[in-house]
């Protein structure tokens, strides 16, 4: 699979929404939520992780999704 897959804006605002909700939420999971350095940290760094783990799936999405409307 030698293709190169562009990343689109709309892709990393998706990335951006679901890492930053799925991060409080984890957090929120965590720790009790509260206005504590400890509890942003925790925000930042789960939305990181999701981040990292999520890209791979949302860009596969979205060539799914091209892929399909190219067929149409």
């Amino acid at each position: 699979m030698s293709e190169e897959v562009p990343v689109n804006r709309s892709d990393l605002v998706a990335l951006l929404i679901v890492s930053v909700i799925g991060g409080v939420a984890v957090a929120s999971w965590l720790l009790t939520p509260r206005l504590s350095p400890q509890y942003l940290n925790a925000v930042m760094v789960s939305s990181v992780m999701l981040a990292f783990f999520l890209f791979i799936p949302v860009m596969g999405i979205r060539l799914f999704v091209d892929d399909r409307q190219s067929r149409e």
